[in-house]
């Protein structure tokens, strides 16, 4: 959770709050002409809020900048509905009796972050004030979601007090409540991105998108090898397609690539190349004392190849010895 506290002081939120911030105290200071620039930007501002929050749950690394797109009055209205939901609230704590208003108001506290996070989620009025799901969002979230309050609490704080130290149309107050707002976005969006398989939220982290890229390159090159391998096979220079397979493993020595390469080649019409495979990884295995899966690999090649036969002598005996220590008989009558 630390890096999305850093969210806030990024330089493109803190561009966006300082030009803001000088807008809205403009509108502030300057008379009813300017209440209509005032509305824009603080329409624009909220938007934006519900952009950083998109941005922060689908793993992006940079906040994102903000454009004529995202402020299009038709297309988001998101703030709109939070806006509305949160003056509906503040209205029944209002008319409440003076021995309830102050539970009430700090229920509304306590759930304003489960509004945001579902309303941006799911796009959906009704399950953003829905209760079960509130509560769902809250119970899924644990610990974060009581570290939001904390830290939503103390903005809070930080913005009356500077609010009743400054004024509340100060430039520095202004820009307080905007950075606070921004924090409160992200860190619900945060919470809910390292939570996104309890909460069912497809979304990977940028390094975890490369690295996704990368598997499937590697892969396809992988392929692309094995391809050119087996055709040497085909054509009975087994030399030729040998030196390529081992060229591979030579540069990808892991034991992961040689179980992906045997498992290819196991389907080929010539054998030895599987069985080569096979014996090179045993060996692999059992330098790394991995007894047990250099006993699978021996069982699967032999499902694969019943004439398989462990190379050298001294390997194939040891795999015996280990088949009979792990009560696996038949195995081990195979290979004595």
């Amino acid at each position: 959770m630390k890096r999305y506290f850093l969210i806030p002081i990024h330089t493109t939120p803190l561009l966006l709050v300082a030009t803001f911030t000088l807008g809205l105290w403009f509108a502030l200071n300057g008379g009813i002409l300017a209440i209509p620039l005032g509305l824009m930007l603080l329409s624009w501002f909220c938007k934006y809020c519900f952009v950083l929050f998109d941005s922060v749950v689908a793993g992006e690394d940079e906040p994102p900048v903000l454009s004529m797109e995202m402020v299009n009055p038709i297309s988001e209205q998101r703030p709109l509905v939070l806006a509305v939901i949160i003056a509906a609230e503040a209205l029944l704590v209002a008319r409440a009796g003076p021995a309830a208003r102050w539970v009430a108001a700090a229920a509304v506290a306590v759930v304003i972050p489960a509004h945001i996070g579902v309303l941006g989620l799911t796009r959906n009025v009704f399950k953003a004030v829905w209760p079960p799901a509130l509560f769902a969002l809250m119970s899924r979230l644990r610990w974060h979601y009581v570290l939001i309050l904390a830290v939503t609490l103390m903005a809070g704080l930080a913005a009356y007090q500077a609010a009743l130290a400054l004024g509340p149309t100060s430039v520095i107050v202004l820009a307080v409540i905007e950075l606070a707002l921004l924090l409160a976005f992200a860190l619900v969006a945060g919470a809910m991105f390292e939570h996104r398989l309890e909460l069912g939220i497809d979304s990977r982290t940028r390094q975890e998108r490369l690295a996704e890229r990368a598997a499937r390159e590697h892969e396809a090159e992988r392929g692309r090898m094995l391809d050119t391998a087996y055709a040497k096979f085909r054509v009975h220079q087994p030399l030729d397609g040998w030196k390529i397979i081992a060229s591979w493993l030579t540069a990808h020595s892991d034991s992961g690539e040689y179980w992906a390469v045997l498992q290819a080649a196991a389907v080929w019409d010539d054998v030895r190349a599987g069985d080569k495979v096979a014996n090179e990884l045993v060996a692999l295995l059992l330098a790394a004392r991995s007894n047990g899966e250099a006993l699978l690999v021996v069982e699967r090649r032999l499902a694969t190849n019943p004439q398989y036969l462990v190379a050298p002598a001294a390997v194939n005996v040891r795999m015996a010895e280990l088949a009979g220590a792990a009560g696996k008989k038949g195995l081990q009558r195979r290979l004595t």
